[in-house]
Formats: structure tokens, sequence, C-alpha cells
């Protein structure tokens, strides 16, 4: 978002916008406190699938496969799979487990998406160039 409010890219800056207002509709109250367009930001695993790794103080769940439900306190809520357990991590102990979001509660809705697709279309080859 921030990116895209630099370059002065308008719709793209909307379009991130609109889906953090989603988001913060679907965490309701107790959404993080810094919002979700920081959230996007600072914690970019929100809502999608990851492994967890580097744990020394539970290392039975290294390799455990969960979702990055929330973030806040410098750590994200992941809900376990095949458990019903849920706990916090540091980011450094997470890795996306797969390229896909999670099939609930995460997934951006459909209309957003596209928009987000066209908004990115509309990017220029040097701009995609200065994200990577």
């Amino acid at each position: 978002l921030q990116w895209a409010k630099e370059k002065g890219h308008a719709e793209c800056v909307k379009v991130l916008a609109e889906a953090a207002a989603a988001a913060d509709g679907r965490a309701g109250a107790g959404g993080a406190s810094s919002g979700a367009a920081a959230a996007a930001v600072d914690a970019p695993l929100l809502g999608q699938r990851v492994v967890l790794g580097g744990l020394s103080s539970r290392p039975e769940l290294n390799g455990q496969r969960g979702v990055a439900r929330s973030f806040e306190g410098g750590r994200y809520a992941v809900a376990l799979e095949g458990g019903g357990e849920s706990v916090r991590v540091r980011p450094g102990n997470l890795s996306p487990a797969a390229a896909e979001r999670a099939p609930s509660g995460g997934a951006v809705p459909a209309e957003i998406a596209e928009k987000m697709r066209l908004a990115a279309a509309e990017l220029t080859s040097s701009d995609a160039a200065e994200i990577a």
C-alpha cells in the first residue's frame, strides 16, 4: 500500500484500501489495533497457510502446518491443522506453506481480487521491477 501511494498509483491504493477495509470488517472488534492496512505491510502471512520452524521452546511443532489467523504484539496466531490448537509464533519462525491462500477466513473477496489484478496490470515494467 505504501509503495503504491509513493508511486502515485491511485487505483492500486484504492483497491488495497478496500481490501484492508474488508479485512477490518471480517476481523470485527478483535482486529489488530494498527488496522488492516498496516497489518498487510507488517504481517504479510495473514490468512496464508504456513509452516512452523526453528522453535526451541516447542520443537515438536517444527514442521507443523497451520493458518496465520491474526497478528498482534509482534506474533502471529496460527491455527494448527488437524488439532484445533492455536499457537502464537514470531514471524521468523514461519514460512509460507504454499502460494495459495487459506480457503476460509483469509481469502480476498473475488471482486477485490479482480480489481487488484486489473490495477496490477497497469503497472509499468519498470515499476514492477522496482517492487521485486
